[in-house]
């Protein structure tokens, strides 16, 4: 028994002390025409520095926006510049009524640039003659 619980102690720890990456989604808003709608504040947590994860921002009124939140670094032998980036991806799905549509958006940081970034996407849909726009914003913060 005690032969098991060494490694069992030791397998946790280094499950512990892997590094978390967290990206924090605040501030969300979704609007058409006059009236705007509040979403919810999320937070992606990533395993690792690398990785990525789906987080539901708004589910209301059959209107919901999900986004997916993909985070990567860059290596670089020729630029020392481009070796400290950090990637980050969105992928924005909206659905209404059961149409949906999506919207990807990259943002890069270099180096010691603040990892912040507002995310604004405009979603149109059709149904017929009527046209509804609807934007989409959020604002995301790497930590």
């Amino acid at each position: 028994m005690s032969r098991y619980i060494l490694p069992l102690f030791l397998a946790l720890l280094v499950q512990l002390s892997h590094a978390q990456t967290r990206f924090r989604v605040t501030n969300v808003k979704v609007t058409e025409k006059d009236r705007t709608i509040t979403g919810n504040d999320a937070v992606a947590d990533i395993r690792g520095s690398e990785g990525d994860d789906r987080l539901v921002l708004l589910d209301q009124d059959g209107l919901w926006v999900k986004t997916q939140v993909r985070i990567r670094t860059h290596n670089s032998n020729r630029s020392s510049v481009k070796e400290g980036a950090v990637y980050a991806t969105f992928e924005v799905r909206m659905k209404v009524n059961g149409k949906g549509d999506r919207r990807t958006v990259q943002k890069v940081f270099y180096a010691e640039q603040e990892r912040r970034a507002t995310i604004t996407e405009k979603f149109t849909f059709k149904d017929g003659i009527n046209v509804r726009v609807f934007t989409v914003s959020f604002e995301g913060q790497l930590e």
